[in-house]
């Protein structure tokens, strides 16, 4: 049967090895998104202000419904970083859109792009939206990283997929510390996070293929 990790599962697994580097980079999304947040309520307020002494262009122009749109974004976004949530059927691309998204407003690394492949239509999957969603910006986070040294060259994150598995790529030139959490948190969606060559690896098992294994008596986590 799917496993459903209780509170003090998940407040183990923030205390684990590794957390430190993942609260380090939760503050600078936070801090990231913080900004974009004040800085689409200031607008906004330029906006208004100018539209009450009758700048009718203001909302002619959309100007106004365009910041309204950009600060719910925003506030979406930083809505998706709590940890909590119980595993659920997931299509991981609108996942990975959403790590990526999220870390394009990483306070260092604005100015570098990522791009996520895809290859095949990648079935859904059964995770935890927020450990996927984690383990996901970490592997972002790693490729840009990688890529801050290659002028005008983005990180590249590759999504492929079969019957049985989805698999995420993304280069991993330096060996950093997220080890233990990074693959607490694949575990967690019934997956796995290992490196291969200059790789990060998140292989995660199909819907249909847990669903398998349940009605096999396969153990899941």
């Amino acid at each position: 049967m799917p496993s459903d990790r209780t509170m003090p599962e998940m407040t183990a697994a923030a205390a684990m090895p590794g957390a430190a580097e993942w609260v380090a980079l939760a503050d600078d999304l936070l801090a990231g998104l913080v900004h974009a947040l004040n800085n689409r309520v200031t607008a906004i307020s330029v906006c208004a202000e100018l539209a009450g002494l009758g700048d009718e262009q203001m909302l002619a122009g959309g100007m106004l419904a365009a910041e309204v749109a950009r600060l719910q974004q925003a506030g979406a976004l930083l809505a998706l970083l709590p940890a909590r949530g119980n595993p659920e059927a997931l299509e991981i691309g609108p996942v990975l859109q959403d790590a990526v998204a999220i870390h394009a407003h990483h306070p260092r690394m604005r100015a570098v792009d990522c791009v996520i492949e895809t290859a095949d239509t990648p079935p859904p999957v059964r995770a935890p939206r927020w450990a996927l969603l984690r383990v996901l910006l970490i592997m972002v986070d790693v490729a840009k990283a990688g890529a801050q040294d290659a002028a005008d060259t983005p990180a590249i994150v590759r999504l492929s997929g079969d019957a049985g598995a989805v698999c995420v790529r993304a280069a991993a030139r330096e060996r950093g510390s997220w080890g233990a959490y990074a693959t607490e948190m694949a575990a967690l969606c019934q997956g796995t996070l290992t490196r291969e060559n200059e790789e990060l690896v998140l292989t995660l098992p199909s819907l249909s293929e847990l669903r398998r294994r349940e009605r096999t008596g396969w153990p899941t986590r």
